[in-house]
């Protein structure tokens, strides 16, 4: 039945419905090569004359006023030295090899500019570049909108996703005004609401006080806008088209900024018409992938099991449900084969009517069964609404996934929410966003493409990110690849638990870490691809010479879970110890972090360990939080420990030993915390505030310093303390501090 669904969904209805009208700043670099293969032989040739180098010299200019734009960046490729321009827009490259080069001029606020030149023996290049200003800062987007995440309708008469209850006793079906569900996307159904959201903040960081929608839809006509001086106003797409929204913002100082965006309306053409161009024909095939997914015959594999109460089930397992719009979804093909929202629910009725799974797919309905293409993407009438809703990123936002996936209640409380936009705002480089952003994870971690912001980009080099200001945070769409599918559904022995590698994971099993160690992180591949130290061997080499100015980064919790002793100073000794964590916890990260949440209090039952326990739901699950409060009280989830841990109430379990001298043995995070401690109070200090210097020079500090900082930020910004990998903790931290002051910690069980 599974595959003949599918058959009839894909392929029947392709040759009738063709014929529908298709209407990531920058935290490192590397230095390049010293110079390009020139045209009289390689780099550094004499030409001529006998000189082997020329110079690049020109102006950075605006091309609105003409005038120089001062501190504009110019580089070259092949690398050279770089040069920042003067009050006059005006710099020079000095002592470039002969040869071709590409060079690029960036500046704040406006997009980048490249040109190419040719440099000879003793001559000048001439390479001046005219910028335009970039796009304004975006004000506002589309917000998803989800009672399932807590959020509230503020408008009367909502518009509504599902409206209608099949009742036992034959009564006329309840309205329940609670269920609101929109995906945030640029891209909606026609006779749906749009709801809009303002920023928090413009360009310059400072809070938005106020602001002014404005909205024209198809035929330049004004479309009312619902709480037009709100940040959270709302306008109805009543006919299919293009609308374009401008909103003006003033910002805490009474300065105003303004920007717009597009939204489209449109109706549902059914994933037989995707097919045509992204079976690989025309578009990379991409329907062959999302076949092998469980969206693809949701429908067919849960109707069986419905019953006339459970009217909110179809609602997700279709594709363009929503009762209320006009844009010719699951539900609009339902009335015109009969069906009457007014008397009974849409399962309702195909239950009393003794629809089969058979009789759906065959039948008109069957266009738009199961979760297709559009249910993610948008309607497809008018391609162009897909279009923008993937250059806009919202694809990568929660909203949706979150249409029918309650998770994102839970991701809300994680740190992952708080990322994309909120910390990337500048385009001077792209770097963070591979770890930072949920477009720049799949772009560079995943897909190995360079991060280029739009005001970045090139003819050489295109764009492959939004502008910061619109970038998306780390969601749904950047653990989970809604096409992939690396291992079948449930692949597991019967009765086991399903193998979450069947949750479409973009990343599984091995990943190589920059420190150039490959461990098998299983179904935590994704994990350790963000959380571990960024640096790699080069960079460390050069932080020891002195030449970079900054430590481990803030994410080397993989370094220190797998004990890899490169990823910190070993002073010529052995190899340093490591717990068995990296072998006992199969699954790695997600195994503690995404624990099941924990059960704190019996439910009505008054009895725990029962089925109605109260959780906590801050804790575990999707917030990725081992730990956090209930009724004001700490909860720490140690249920994944309490395999080998019998009887651990908390993450402090008692240490083995008294690592830190004090002449008590404590927990392990206690004796940890006391070792980071005893060797902060040993490393340099900055003069000025007495904190740990965290800006390093050869002129500073001296090879031993440089390699007892570094050790300390790896241990202390794993912020486990220790519960990571005890003994690889102590050992660093012991043996760090042993070298920086000549002896052993005093007192100590030494590891």
């Amino acid at each position: 039945m599974k595959s003949k669904g599918n058959l009839r969904l894909i392929l029947a209805g392709a040759l009738l419905m063709v014929l529908v009208p298709l209407t990531l700043i920058g935290c490192t670099g590397k230095q390049g090569p010293t110079g390009p293969q020139g045209a009289a032989g390689t780099a550094g040739a004499p030409g001529a004359s006998g000189v082997s180098v020329g110079i690049i010299e020109g102006q950075v200019i605006s091309k609105a006023s003409g005038k120089g734009i001062a501190k504009a960046a110019v580089v070259t490729s092949p690398a050279l030295t770089s040069a920042t321009t003067d009050d006059n827009g005006k710099y020079k490259i000095e002592n470039a090899p002969i040869g071709s080069y590409t060079v690029k001029a960036t500046a704040a606020g406006y997009n980048a500019s490249s040109l190419k030149v040719s440099v000879t023996a003793a001559k000048t290049a001439a390479a001046t570049m005219s910028l335009t200003a970039e796009e304004p800062f975006a004000m506002a987007g589309v917000r998803g909108v989800s009672f399932r995440t807590g959020d509230k309708d503020v408008y009367p008469g909502g518009k509504l996703w599902l409206t209608t209850h099949y009742t036992l006793k034959g009564d006329a079906p309840t309205h329940n005004e609670a269920p609101i569900v929109t995906s945030g996307l640029p891209n909606v159904g026609v006779g749906q609401y749009v709801y809009l959201q303002g920023k928090e903040k413009d360009a310059a960081e400072k809070k938005l006080t106020a602001w002014e929608w404005k909205v024209v839809g198809p035929g330049e006509s004004e479309i009312k806008v619902e709480n037009p001086t709100s940040s959270t106003p709302r306008f109805l797409a009543a006919k299919a088209g293009k609308y374009e929204v401008m909103v003006t913002a003033t910002n805490e100082e009474a300065k105003k900024a303004s920007s717009k965006l597009e939204v489209f309306a449109g109706t549902y053409v059914g994933g037989a018409v995707c097919a045509t161009c992204h079976s690989g024909s025309v578009k990379e095939d991409k329907v062959s992938e999302w076949l092998q997914t469980g969206h693809a015959t949701k429908l067919i594999t849960t109707f069986p099991s419905y019953t006339a109460e459970r009217d909110y089930c179809i609602g997700c397992h279709t594709t363009g449900y929503n009762e209320t719009d006009k844009a010719g979804g699951f539900d609009d093909l339902a009335k015109q084969a009969g069906w009457d929202p007014s008397k009974i629910s849409l399962t309702g009725w195909l239950i009393e009517n003794k629809w089969t799974v058979d009789k759906i797919m065959d039948s008109s309905l069957g266009k738009l069964a199961n979760v297709q293409c559009e249910a993610c993407h948008g309607p497809g009438l008018i391609h162009e609404g897909i279009i923008t809703a993937k250059k806009t990123g919202a694809l990568y936002g929660p909203g949706a996934c979150s249409q029918c996936h309650p998770q994102e209640a839970q991701w809300r409380l994680s740190g992952h929410s708080n990322t994309g936009s909120k910390t990337i705002h500048m385009a001077e480089g792209a770097s963070c966003v591979e770890c930072h952003t949920g477009q720049g994870f799949v772009q560079v971690k995943v897909r190995g493409e360079a991060a280029v912001f739009p005001n970045m980009a090139t003819a050489e080099q295109p764009a492959t990110l939004v502008e910061p200001s619109q970038q998306p945070p780390v969601a749904c769409a950047a653990c989970h690849d809604p096409h992939g599918f690396p291992e079948p559904f449930n692949k597991a022995a019967a009765g086991a638990a399903p193998n979450i590698a069947s949750l479409q994971l973009r990343i599984y099993g091995n990943v190589t870490m920059p420190n150039g160690v490959t461990v098998d992180a299983k179904e935590s591949a994704v994990c350790v691809s963000c959380h571990a130290d960024k640096r790699d061997l080069a960079y460390k080499a050069d932080y020891l010479a002195g030449k970079k100015t900054r430590g481990a980064h803030d994410n080397s919790q993989s370094d220190v879970f797998y004990g890899v002793t490169a990823s910190v100073f070993d002073f010529g000794g052995s190899k340093y110890a490591s717990s068995p964590h990296a072998v006992l916890v199969k699954e790695a990260c997600i195994q503690c972090h995404m624990a099941a949440s924990p059960a704190v209090e019996p439910g009505t039952d008054g009895k725990m360990g029962t089925s109605d326990d109260l959780k906590a739901t801050g804790v575990g699950g999707h917030t990725w939080n081992v730990a956090g409060t209930y009724k004001d009280k700490r909860v720490e989830n140690v249920g994944a420990c309490t395999t080998c841990h019998k009887d651990l109430t908390t993450f402090n379990r008692p240490a083995f030993g008294d690592y830190d001298g004090n002449g008590k043995v404590q927990g392990i995070q206690e004796e940890v915390g006391g070792l980071l401690k005893l060797l902060e109070a040993q490393l340099p200090k900055d003069p000025k505030t007495g904190a740990i210097l965290s800006s390093i020079t050869k002129d500073n500090t001296n090879e031993l310093q440089r390699q007892a900082l570094w050790n300390y930020a790896v241990i202390a910004k794993d912020g486990s303390n220790g519960v990571h990998n005890a003994g690889f903790s102590v050992q660093v931290l012991q043996r760090t501090y042993k070298q920086l002051t000549g002896k052993d910690v005093p007192g100590a069980t030494i590891k």
